[in-house]
């Protein structure tokens, strides 16, 4: 009876600890509607100019080619 209350503990510690450290978790960002919008378009910014960043377009000086 021992082992079979010491095993359920187990499971039972091993499934809060296991949901405690999953990946999805709830972040509060800011503390009103402007704030969480302000930190949402500063994260969309940021990766489209990563986005930008990463694709070979040519400089405003230099002509693209005709041929």
């Amino acid at each position: 009876m021992t082992y079979l209350l010491t095993a359920l503990l187990a499971l039972a510690l091993g499934w809060c600890w296991g949901h405690r450290t999953a990946r999805i978790q709830i972040i509060h960002i800011g503390s009103s509607p402007a704030q969480d919008n302000a930190a949402f378009l500063a994260y969309e910014r940021a990766r489209f100019d990563e986005i930008v960043n990463g694709l070979d377009l040519p400089g405003p000086d230099e002509p693209r080619n005709a041929a």
